[in-house]
C-alpha cells in the first residue's frame, strides 16, 4: 500500500492508522516505489538548487544507513543532529531511526547558543554529532569542533554540508553517489523498543516524540488542510523540531507533494520563489504571520495555506487561505493542529 493510498483508508476510533505502525524509512520506500522519478525535495541555497527525486531520497537514506553501520554505532545509542534547512537532516534522521539509534535534533547555533547545545549533548552522552561544517556561506567548523571537544562521549563526527578533516561526509550529494543497498523497513519495532526522537526546545529543554506520533499528527494535518499532490510545500523551517518535521518532509512524503526549502532567507528570494510556484502551502515560524499579513500574502492568492510552527500569540487578520499552527501540547507526543483564520466555508476545525 502506498502512503497516499493509506491516507484515504478509514480509521476506527480505537485502532491507529496503519501508517503509524511504520517508521520514516517505510514512508520513504513507499513513496519511491510508485514514483521513483518524481521530484521530492528542492533545496534552494544561495547559488545552487539541489533537486532530489524520490529514488534519490531512497538511495540517500539507504546509503546513510550503510554508512552509519560502518561507524559501528549500536542500537539504542544517542546521536545529535544539527539539521540545516533542506533534505540532508531528514535523510540522516530517517537512516538513524532505521538503525535503531536514538536521535536528538538541534537547531543550528541560532536561536540556541552553542553552549546550550553542548550542555545537552554532554548530559545525554551522545556518541556521534552530525551538523553542517559550512552552510550558505556560514562556517560552523569551529563551533562544531568546540561542541565535540566539550562532549567526551562523542567518538564520531559527520558533516551534512561542507568538508571537515576527520569527519564522515553525510551530505546527500555524497550519499546519493554511493551504491544504495536495499533499505530496511522498520516494521518490527515493539512499543517498548522503538527509537525515540528528541528535540531541543527554545529554552534548551528536550522534548521526546515517536515516529508513530509524528505520522499520526501529519495525517491530522493533511486531513485538516486537504493537501494535494498539485500543491507544493515551501518550508522556511529546518527539520529540527517535531512540528517542522510534520509540516515539511512528513507532509510532503505522505501527501505526495514536492517540498521546497529556501536558505538563506531574503525577501527578494522568497517572493521570487512564490512567483515561480504560482501557489504554495507555506511552513513558517508563527512569529512571521503578522509580516505575511502586512505584505498581503494571506489574501492575494500566492498562498493556498499556511502552517505556522509554534504557538500563535497575536491575533491574525482574516485570511483568504487556511492558517493552522502546529505545536506540542504535553511535551511528549501530542501535536495539536489549531485553526486561526480561513475563508468563510473553509474553516478548519481545531482538535
Amino acid at each position: 500500500m502506498t502512503a497516499q493510498a493509506a491516507l484515504s483508508q478509514p480509521e476506527s476510533a480505537t485502532e491507529p492508522h496503519p501508517l503509524t505502525l511504520f517508521g520514516f524509512d517505510a514512508l520513504v520506500a513507499g513513496a519511491a516505489r510508485p514514483r521513483p522519478g518524481a521530484n521530492a525535495f528542492h533545496d534552494a541555497q544561495a547559488e545552487t538548487t539541489d533537486v532530489l527525486t524520490y529514488a534519490d531520497l531512497y538511495g540517500g537514506v539507504a546509503a546513510g544507513l550503510a554508512q552509519l553501520r560502518e561507524l559501528g554505532l549500536s542500537r539504542g545509542e544517542k546521536i545529535m543532529v544539527c539539521a540545516p534547512p533542506g533534505a540532508s537532516g531528514f535523510a540522516l534522521l530517517t537512516a538513524a531511526l532505521a538503525e535503531g539509534l536514538d536521535a536528538v535534533l538541534a537547531p543550528l547555533p541560532l536561536p540556541l547558543s552553542c553552549a546550550a547545545i553542548a550542555r545537552a549533548a554532554k548530559n545525554l552522552s551522545v556518541s556521534a554529532l552530525f551538523a553542517p561544517a559550512q552552510f550558505c556561506g556560514v562556517d560552523f567548523e569551529a563551533a562544531l569542533l568546540d561542541l565535540a571537544a566539550q562532549t567526551p562521549s562523542i567518538r564520531q563526527i559527520g558533516t551534512l554540508d561542507g568538508a571537515l578533516d576527520g569527519a564522515v561526509d553525510f551530505s546527500l550529494r555524497a550519499l546519493t553517489a554511493r551504491p544504495a543497498p536495499r533499505l530496511r523497513i522498520s516494521d518490527d519495532w515493539g512499543a517498548d523498543d522503538s527509537p525515540r526522537i528528541g528535540a531541543l526546545g527554545p529554552s534548551g529543554e528536550i522534548r521526546y516524540v515517536t515516529q508513530g506520533a509524528l505520522i499520526a499528527a501529519t495525517l491530522d494535518l493533511l486531513r485538516a488542510t486537504r493537501l494535494t499532490r498539485a500543491t507544493p510545500i515551501l518550508s522556511l523551517c529546518a527539520p529540527s523540531s517535531p512540528e517542522a518535521l510534520v509540516g515539511g518532509p512528513l507532509a510532503a512524503l505522505i501527501g505526495g507533494a514536492p517540498l521546497y526549502s529556501l536558505a538563506p532567507f531574503s525577501s527578494e528570494r522568497f517572493l521570487a520563489m512564490l512567483d515561480s510556484l504560482r501557489a504554495a502551502r507555506l511552513v513558517a515560524p508563527a512569529a512571521v504571520l503578522s509580516d505575511l499579513a502586512r505584505a498581503g500574502l494571506l489574501t492575494n492568492g500566492a498562498l493556498v495555506g499556511v502552517v505556522a510552527i509554534g504557538e500563535v500569540v497575536a491575533a491574525i487578520p482574516e485570511a483568504a487561505c487556511p492558517v493552522v499552527s502546529l505545536r506540542l501540547t504535553d511535551g511528549t507526543v501530542a501535536l495539536r493542529v489549531e485553526s486561526h483564520a480561513a475563508p468563510v466555508g473553509a474553516r478548519v476545525a481545531a482538535e
